[in-house]
This record gives C-alpha cells, sequence and structure tokens, in this order.
C-alpha cells in the first residue's frame, strides 16, 4: 500500500460558514457567499455599523460610566437583563475610549449573530463596552448568562 491512497480516504473536504452581512443600522442581513475571504470585510461592516454617535463623545468629555451588564436566557425562551450604570466625573478621559466596537467585539457578534438559540445579538451589542475589565459568558444546561464590567 501506498500512502497516497491512505492520505485520500482520511481526509474530508472543509466548508467554511458564509459570513453574515450586517447593516449600517447594526441589524442582520442575508448572509453572504463569500465565506471565510469576506470575514475582514464584514467585521469592518459591523464595527462601521457600531460607530458611537457624536453626542456620546460629547458626553465622554465629560464624564463616563462604569457599568455592570448582566444578561441570562433560559431554555424556556424567558430573559432578564440588568444594565448599571454609575456615572464617574472625570473630564477628558473618556474621550480617548474607542467609539466602535473593537475587533474582538466584532467577531464575537458575528458568530453569536449565526446562532437560532441563545443570547440575542442585539442583547451583546447592548453589553459591548469601550473598556471591558471582565467578560464572562457561561453555558449551563438551563441557562445561557453573560456578565460585563468595564467603563463606557
Amino acid at each position: 500500500m501506498d500512502s497516497d491512497s491512505r492520505d485520500e480516504g482520511s481526509q474530508l473536504p472543509a466548508r467554511s460558514r458564509p459570513a453574515i452581512e450586517v447593516r449600517s443600522d447594526g441589524a442582520i442581513g442575508e448572509a453572504w457567499d463569500g465565506g471565510q475571504a469576506a470575514l475582514p470585510q464584514v467585521v469592518s461592516q459591523v464595527r462601521d455599523g457600531s460607530r458611537q454617535p457624536y453626542g456620546t463623545f460629547l458626553r465622554r468629555v465629560f464624564f463616563f460610566w462604569l457599568r455592570v451588564y448582566v444578561c441570562e436566557v433560559y431554555t424556556n425562551g424567558k430573559s432578564k437583563a440588568v444594565n448599571v450604570r454609575i456615572p464617574i466625573p472625570l473630564p477628558l478621559i473618556g474621550a480617548f475610549f474607542q467609539s466602535k466596537l473593537s475587533w474582538s467585539q466584532a467577531f464575537q457578534f458575528i458568530e453569536r449573530s449565526g446562532r437560532a438559540q441563545g443570547i440575542p445579538p442585539e442583547r451583546f451589542l447592548e453589553s459591548c463596552m469601550a473598556l471591558e475589565f471582565v467578560r464572562v459568558y457561561e453555558d449551563k444546561e438551563e441557562k445561557e448568562e453573560l456578565v460585563v464590567v468595564g467603563l463606557d
């Protein structure tokens, strides 16, 4: 037996997931056929669509928020979210925060938006902050839980 015949039978063709089109308002559109080659373009669209309004930048010039965000989604379809915001009046520090999603947040958004169940994409976008200290995602049998602590 030669090694070529053994290698041909043990390899399976790999298929990439289609990328997700995200409109400028943050909503998810039809699936793309570009696959992994189109993923950087999709991530750029997600980041550009999540750009904060100019009013948020002005607010951050004067003060920023310490946020604690908790979202729980149960298997029976019920969900609850807690979003605690504590204003911190320190001028100019918040002006240096990023004004759109980071690359990792955009990748996580794309991955989450492809799921039929679990934490909805709009809840994930709600949880994204400019500077995150802790982001914990836990998937148990009866519920999924997302906890985020950071500055916004």
